[in-house]
């Protein structure tokens, strides 16, 4: 919530705040269709608009379709998303990171806020990075609990020309949107995005164009659901 106690989803421009919408009620039929409920949201490079995305995102569908939404902090090499709107993400401390580290036999997901249905996993120690350390059976134990108590699970994560953190964590998944900005993104970098999802066997669910600098809409998202 900002001071005057809208939400910052809904003090966006109205042509931007349906791009959004649209977006999400993309999302909320591939859910329907295809069981999609855990995605992860990554750029080609650092800077292109990912975390910002993903928070616009994950408050349409918590405001506007009225899911209950946890979104993960999953971006352990620059961590940029803030804290839930249900205060300090999971009880005891718990993050994300928390699932590699080994220091926890067992957690607990931070609840939903009641006026908001949405809640933040902060990133927490990032030295531990998930393509060099992971817990393939905590990992999974973690996703059953998210999809028990939330209707979505965002994953804002690393670049995925830069690190193999997002393969590793959507192998586990139901998918990946591509965020691309406009200008900055060469087409042989989506390519070579879309090869590596490709070869790994993880689907792509989309591309969002970004910053794009002509009128209306502020945001692309070019949807693959069959």
């Amino acid at each position: 919530m900002t001071m005057s106690g809208v939400p910052p989803f809904l003090q966006l421009p109205p042509a931007v705040r349906a791009q959004f919408e649209k977006l999400a009620s993309s999302i909320v039929i591939a859910q329907k269709k295809h069981a999609v409920r855990s995605i992860v949201f990554a750029s080609y490079n650092h800077g292109e608009g990912t975390s910002t995305i993903v928070k616009y995102f994950s408050e349409s569908l918590a405001l506007g379709q009225k899911h209950k939404v946890l979104v993960v902090d999953a971006n352990t090499r620059t961590p940029s998303l803030g804290q839930g709107s249900n205060g300090n993400g999971g009880k005891d401390g718990f993050s994300f990171s928390h699932l590699f580290t080994g220091q926890i036999d067992d957690f607990e997901l931070p609840e939903p806020a009641s006026h908001a249905n949405l809640s933040t996993l902060p990133s927490g120690d990032v030295g531990y990075h998930p393509s060099q350390v992971f817990d393939h059976k905590q990992f999974s134990r973690f996703i059953d609990s998210a999809k028990k108590m939330f209707h979505f699970v965002i994953f804002d994560s690393s670049p995925i020309g830069l690190y193999y953190d997002s393969i590793v964590l959507s192998s586990h998944l139901d998918g990946v949107i591509l965020v691309v900005q406009a200008e900055k993104t060469q087409p042989n970098e989506v390519k070579w995005a879309k090869q590596m999802l490709r070869d790994s066997d993880i689907p792509l669910l989309g591309i969002i164009l970004n910053r794009r600098k002509y009128r209306i809409p502020a945001l692309v998202f070019e949807k693959f659901f069959g």
